[in-house]
């Protein structure tokens, strides 16, 4: 097994590791510093190389180490900010459109200080409505207070903000905000542009909140009762950027960058620069961080003819994140992006046969044989992705989607014809229509299957040791089903 792993998933274990300090450093909040024993650590794997299995353990515990290491820095530099209640001044640029609550308007801010980035709720109003990324926003006497769970997300506070205590501006000062910031705040602002270029080819109430939320990553127009409908028919998933809309977006610059291999680098070059300015057009969430990662590796490694061990991309993928930002690992959108792509990985493979030898292949299958493949392979994929995001669902929020097969059949063409049709609606108007009754389309159907009975099952609050056990559980049939299959050994 030792051997399996090595071969097929060496950074598995790693990334593992690493997480596990991270938890472990959040949970103990150690206020000795850990640098000595992490720096000791590393040199008694470097003294222990005439020993294979004691050197790796002790690499392994220093990756922990260091997980253990930055879990603890992170939660230090958020406990420093401490806020009194005082009231203050402060001067922001808004970073994100704004988003209608029960009793506010919330918008996302930069502070241009030093680029700290707040929650603000705005009293309600038209002119908080009309607000855009890129406008200042000098706000006056507002009292900051702790963030809670929005700090996984990187908030350092967030305030309410009565009418009178807040004014916009244009052309605000970004000296100080970092390259990156600056970066995002200038696709964030063509974001809008192409929103409003929705609205123009007449989408409006719920046909553009999918196609916003599905093509461009603004959920902000979602009302209540679609966020609903979505959730009960085992569809959000569409709603959420992820490897889906970050597939078809590389399958569609493939085939447009289709060249010789002595071009293929440029080409490559072409198609990652592409989808990591679609993830900063869309704001950098961590599942498109995720799959923007993850292909990109997938290209290095073809122009390279290097072998693509998927396993191994996502956990790369896992540890770039994490490094960055250990408070990832909480976010719920990090758990069930890599939780469910895990799940195809591992598990998709135990309903696909053992490909047959050269002389016994059988001839090329008929239309129908291909059409009936596909359902299948589309049933199948929604099945072991299910069975890895369903305990992390039902403990988050508290339901379970039956009809998440039929859902799925529906879904995954309509976000394909919605994600290429996006992009032709915007360069040939005409085709606007069609694609607007697709998500009309969507929309109706999910209402139709929201309604069915039993469609979903409600008040499901399993503990944490739960949602541990069946992981384990589902981890160790298929593991034995593997061995049964004779696809691992264990020697």
């Amino acid at each position: 097994m030792q051997n399996l792993i090595a071969e097929r998933a060496p950074l598995l274990p790693v990334t593992v590791s690493l997480i596990l300090g991270i938890v472990a450093g959040f949970t103990l909040k150690a206020s000795i510093t850990l640098l000595p024993f992490f720096i000791g650590m590393v040199v008694l794997a470097f003294c222990l190389h005439r020993h294979g299995t004691l050197q790796s353990l002790a690499i392994l515990l220093s990756i922990a180490l260091l997980g253990m290491l930055l879990a603890t820095r992170q939660w230090q530099q958020v406990a420093r900010l401490s806020y009194d209640g005082a009231p203050c001044d402060l001067s922001a640029v808004v970073s994100s459109e704004p988003s209608v609550k029960p009793r506010s308007v919330a918008v996302d801010v930069l502070l241009v200080s030093n680029g700290q980035k707040l929650r603000c709720y705005l009293a309600p109003g038209a002119r908080a409505l009309q607000l855009k990324p890129g406008d200042g926003l000098s706000l006056r006497q507002v009292r900051l207070d702790d963030c809670g769970w929005l700090v996984r997300q990187g908030f350092v506070g967030q305030c309410y903000v009565p009418e009178k205590q807040w004014a916009s501006f244009t052309r605000p000062s970004l000296s100080r905000l970092s390259t990156i910031d600056r970066s995002r705040l200038r696709f964030l602002q063509w974001r809008h542009l192409l929103l409003q270029r929705y609205r123009l080819l007449g989408a409006s109430d719920d046909s553009y909140a999918v196609l916003a939320a599905m093509t461009l990553g603004d959920k902000s127009a979602l009302s209540r009762e679609l966020r609903d409908t979505y959730s009960v028919t085992g569809a959000s998933h569409v709603l959420a950027l992820s490897g889906l809309h970050l597939g078809i977006l590389y399958m569609l610059l493939s085939f447009l960058l289709q060249s010789r291999y002595r071009q293929r680098v440029w080409s490559q070059a072409v198609l990652v620069l592409s989808i990591w300015a679609f993830a900063l057009l869309v704001g950098l969430p961590v599942s498109v961080v995720r799959s923007a990662t993850m292909i990109s590796l997938f290209a290095i490694f073809s122009v390279g003819h290097r072998p693509h061990l998927s396993v191994n991309l996502l956990c790369l993928a896992a540890l770039v994140i994490l490094l960055q930002n250990p408070y990832a690992l909480f976010d719920v959108g990090f758990q069930l992006s890599f939780v469910s792509v895990a799940s195809i990985l591992l598990l998709l493979p135990l309903f696909t046969p053992d490909p047959l030898p050269q002389a016994e292949r059988a001839p090329a299958p008929s239309l129908f044989r291909r059409f009936t493949t596909a359902v299948v392979g589309l049933l199948a994929v929604s099945l072991v992705a299910q069975v890895g995001v369903a305990p992390l669902i039902a403990y988050y929020f508290g339901r379970f989607s039956t009809y998440f097969l039929l859902t799925n059949l529906i879904v995954l063409p309509a976000a394909y014809l919605i994600l290429c049709g996006s992009l032709l609606m915007l360069l040939v108007p005409i085709v606007a229509p069609a694609v607007l009754w697709i998500v009309g389309s969507l929309n109706r159907l999910l209402s139709v299957v929201a309604q069915l009975p039993l469609s979903s099952i409600d008040d499901l609050h399993p503990s944490w040791v739960q949602v541990v056990v069946w992981y384990l559980l589902v981890a160790s049939l298929s593991g034995a089903v593997w061995v049964w299959r004779g696809r691992w050994s264990w020697s």
